[in-house]
């Protein structure tokens, strides 16, 4: 190590940083800068009796005394009786950049001040003569025991920005990753979204789950859409995660529901799971009781949330992978072709009970659904006569199971279902979720 430091110094000016970064992996609990500093004084502990009798040698404390080194300024000095002119010169690795950092983290400081954050994560971008002028450097001096610039800059603004500010680095869920672009000089601050768990319940036939844009104009508003750039005015999405943008102050919102009921079909009993995603939110610490009280007071009559709770992407990652999982009990509305007997309601009852029904992608969802057989469960059913040609049905079944394809059959592409049973046309005109038994 001595002998490759004082090659190194001796032929080329380098900061305290970008020297002890050399020898990152030898010894541990060091800073690189630290670990320069000792390098430093070694070599003028090692070299000391030569600095008069020897240019090469002269010539490395120099370097290393116009690094602000003290021992190598008064030795020089001692052996020289000659005092070294601290003119100012730049690492000839780094090109001077580790003596910006405070100018840095003041910078970042400043874009912070108005931010709600409780973690952050630094990153950087490095321009590529940096880079290569390193990687050069290195196989230059055959030299295995370095780690890379960017991981020494990115760690010792974290840690000075987490000694200003008194917020933690974290590598795995950062509120906050704030990127430096040094080929651009700019600072780029990137929020992680804000996530809160809830559940919804749908209390009218007229409004889907997510904002419906007009397929007509690519939502850029017609007559069609009535200029408004979507199908339906409302969507549950909307009702909810408008006024969570307004006390946020996010950008934006993705809403993402366990699964979804169609848009003529209430939800109802212990309402569906979401997550709403609030993008580049402004402000994090939110008082979930009182964004419960204002979407619920806005959304009256139409949709109610209860259940908040701050949540990750995980939770999201869990809702979206679960859906095959989960089971749901609906409650069906069914008008008949001709009238049903009770031998016919008993037969339905024994052959859809327990059954695995193999659905086909229903004719109306074939233009957002790829075409496939999906095999999907009957847990449980009850029917009952409520009139000569109707019936009311309670079916429990695996998620993903299409309620009123199992009732008409969809010309057969549903098999068995309410019609293939009886032998004649069966049709749902009104539908409700009633329950959810999946836990998240």
């Amino acid at each position: 190590m001595i002998e490759v430091a004082k090659k190194i110094l001796t032929e080329q000016f380098l900061c305290t940083h970008c020297l002890g970064r050399q020898f990152a992996l030898l010894g541990y609990g060091l800073s690189d800068k630290e670990r320069g500093e000792i390098i430093q004084n070694a070599l003028v502990m090692e070299y000391y009796e030569h600095i008069s009798t020897d240019e090469e040698i002269s010539q490395m404390i120099k370097n290393i005394s116009k690094c602000n080194n003290e021992v190598a300024t008064r030795s020089f000095y001692k052996a020289t009786k000659e005092k070294v002119e601290q003119d100012k010169i730049t690492c000839e690795l780094c090109d001077g950049l580790f003596d910006k950092l405070s100018d840095f983290v003041l910078e970042i400081k400043q874009l912070l001040l108005k931010e709600d954050y409780q973690s952050f994560l630094i990153g950087a971008i490095f321009p590529v003569k940096l880079i290569e002028r390193e990687d050069n450097f290195r196989a230059k001096y055959s030299i295995t025991t370095s780690e890379t610039m960017k991981e020494e800059f990115t760690r010792e603004i974290g840690k000075s920005l987490s000694n200003e500010t008194g917020k933690a680095p974290s590598f795995d869920l950062p509120d906050m990753t704030i990127i430096i672009d040094l080929q651009s000089n700019k600072i780029k601050l990137e929020k992680r979204s804000l996530y809160i768990y809830g559940r919804y319940r749908k209390y009218i036939r007229t409004i889907p789950q997510t904002r419906w844009p007009c397929w007509e104009c690519d939502s850029k508003g017609c007559k069609k859409c009535n200029f408004t750039g979507k199908m339906y005015q409302e969507s549950v999405e909307e009702l909810i995660a408008n006024p969570v943008i307004k006390i946020t102050g996010g950008t934006g919102s993705k809403f993402h529901g366990a699964g979804r009921e169609d848009i003529d079909a209430l939800m109802l009993g212990n309402g569906r799971p979401f997550v709403l995603e609030i993008q580049d939110p402004n402000i994090r610490s939110v008082n979930l009781k009182r964004i419960k009280k204002i979407v619920n007071r806005k959304a009256k009559g139409k949709v109610k949330v209860g259940q908040l709770a701050i949540t990750s992407k995980k939770k999201l990652q869990h809702i979206k992978n679960s859906s095959t999982k989960t089971k749901k009990t609906y409650r069906a509305k069914i008008s008949l072709e001709d009238e049903i007997s009770s031998e016919l309601i008993l037969k339905i009852i024994q052959e859809l009970h327990g059954v695995v029904i193999k659905q086909k992608t229903p004719q109306r969802v074939m233009h957002r659904r790829a075409n496939l057989e999906r095999p999907r469960t009957v847990y449980d059913i009850k029917v009952k006569k409520t009139g000569e040609k109707e019936i009311e049905a309670e079916i429990t079944g695996q998620g993903g199971l299409y309620i009123k394809e199992l009732i008409s059959g969809d010309d057969g592409r549903t098999l068995p279902s309410f019609s293939s049973i009886i032998g004649f046309k069966a049709k749902c005109y009104q539908l409700d979720v009633i329950r959810l038994h999946y836990e998240y």
